[in-house]
């Protein structure tokens, strides 16, 4: 049989776990193994090679850890029409890839069902259809959102969304100073909440100026929403963030003032009830 299913990890500072979840991925039958070591401390390229010659591996010495960059590049070196974008801490069951090639349909994306947020980021997709809409957004940093913001691209071009069983894989239950480690935001919901801003904030912009935003216009307003969100004090009941959109120069302006357009968003602590 052909191979038809490519698995994509990366790995920083997690070898602990990659040395648990890559035998069984290795294992797979009739699969491809992508393992991008983005500049892990721990020397996940070197461990690979010499336990997994045939793994694939993809080393990245950028200082600044991107999930995005370090996601896209293993999908950039995986050969096969099918993706399985699986993260370091994420153990493979038997039946995972017979289930995989039993119910794959075209078009169609497949995340574990019921979900939870150890499983979050893990998902099958068809290539085509992963860089039709241009694989991850690259301007995110942090931990999370970035899973999010393709799935939404996904469905929007027309990729549906579909499950498969949860128990089919096993996660690596960790504490958050595992997870934060190499983010700048070491509070893994503050950096959440920097990322939802910017999904919201892009969405809208991009609706408004009628077509997609460049990488570093991307990168200027995920800075913008950065900066707003971490503004925000710690314990505040409600807060507004505002974004600043580029002047329309079709409208006139006047010798004394100066329009500003901005997005306005209200973030807003839920009550909790006793």
């Amino acid at each position: 049989m052909a191979i038809d299913l490519s698995f994509v990890t990366a790995c920083k500072g997690r070898l602990h776990h990659l040395q648990q979840t890559l035998p069984l991925l290795a294992a797979q039958p009739d699969t491809e193994s992508v393992v991008v070591d983005y500049g892990c401390p721990q020397g996940t390229r070197h461990w690979v090679k010499e336990h997994f010659p045939r793994v694939k591996v993809v080393a990245v010495d950028d200082s600044e850890l991107c999930v995005a960059r370090a996601r896209n590049l293993g999908a950039m070196a995986a050969t096969t029409a099918r993706l399985c974008l699986i993260d370091a801490d994420i153990k493979v069951r038997d039946g995972f890839v017979s289930w995989v090639r039993q119910h794959s349909l075209p078009h169609r994306y497949y995340r574990a069902s019921p979900l939870d947020q150890d499983i979050w980021g893990t998902f099958v997709c068809p290539a085509e259809d992963f860089w039709s809409v241009g694989g991850y957004d690259e301007a995110f940093r942090g931990w999370g959102g970035e899973d999010d913001d393709l799935y939404m691209r996904l469905e929007d071009s027309g990729c549906r969304a579909s499950g498969f069983p949860a128990e089919l894989i096993e996660p690596i239950r960790h504490e958050d100073s595992e997870r934060m480690a190499f983010h700048e935001i070491k509070d893994r919901w503050a950096s959440h909440r920097v990322n939802q801003a910017y999904i919201a904030a892009k969405v809208d912009l991009t609706k408004i100026l009628g077509r997609a935003l460049s990488l570093e216009e991307r990168k200027q307003l995920f800075g913008e929403s950065q900066r707003g969100v971490l503004a925000i004090p710690l314990g505040a009941p409600a807060a507004v963030l505002e974004i600043n959109l580029p002047p329309d120069v079709r409208i006139p302006s006047q010798p004394d003032w100066v329009l500003e357009h901005k997005l306005v968003y209200r973030f807003l602590r839920r009550s909790t009830s006793n």
